[in-house]
């Protein structure tokens, strides 16, 4: 159960959502600090949390091979059986295959590469100085973190939404769901292509207003 955010995450990271928008069926945030950010040991424990509450029959360890039309609904086939369901939600998720551009074949055996999904911590990494490739959520957030360190960091940036962390006080994101922003259909898009190669907002999960935290600042390069 939650085996990506217990296998596949850095040991520091924290949701880019407040707690209050955490928010499952029957499930809710109601801790003390509303407007904290989760870390990922929390995360997991919300998690394991809705598990209990819905009920519904958790069954870990097992591959689905395939999900084919049937009948009413589908017949799932599992390394454990094949299961009939009315309803498939597939949550695999969107970000768990690297995107490594072919230019890493050229980059020489002696210059360490690695992926968020391996990346632990700053002490996992060699020596000397490092290049965050990507300034999406997570570059920006690696970025921050190797700074603080005392790691020389270049950041190499694309195309992206820059958004502030708080305005007037509140949350950008308080204002992005009252405003409805959350409620836009995919229809009502004016360029949807363009909107789904946007990367994630740069945005941290941190009350501070500052994007780095940190009196050393990352150079900022243009993207491969």
């Amino acid at each position: 159960m939650a085996n990506s955010w217990r296998r596949e995450r850095w040991d520091s990271l924290r949701l880019l959502t407040p707690n209050w928008q955490s928010r499952l069926p029957g499930l809710r945030y109601e801790g003390p600090d509303p407007d904290g950010y989760m870390t990922m040991g929390e995360v997991i424990e919300f998690i394991e949390r809705f598990a209990k509450v819905s009920g519904a029959p958790v069954r870990t360890g097992v591959n689905v091979t395939s999900v084919r039309p049937a009948g009413d609904g589908y017949d799932v086939t599992t390394s454990h059986g094949v299961v009939h369901a009315r309803t498939v939600v597939i949550a695999s998720g969107a970000c768990n295959q690297p995107a490594v551009p072919p230019l890493r074949d050229a980059v020489p055996a002696s210059v360490g590469q690695v992926t968020p999904l391996s990346y632990r911590g700053p002490a996992q990494l060699p020596g000397g100085g490092v290049l965050v490739v990507g300034a999406s959520a997570t570059g920006v957030q690696l970025a921050a973190e190797l700074t603080r360190s005392g790691r020389a960091v270049t950041l190499s940036v694309g195309e992206h939404v820059r958004l502030p962390r708080t305005y007037r006080g509140r949350d950008v994101l308080w204002w992005m769901d009252v405003s409805g922003v959350w409620d836009q259909r995919y229809d009502e898009v004016e360029d949807l292509s363009r909107a789904r190669r946007l990367p994630s907002p740069q945005l941290a999960g941190t009350r501070s207003g500052r994007r780095w935290i940190s009196t050393r600042s990352p150079r900022w390069v243009s993207s491969w």
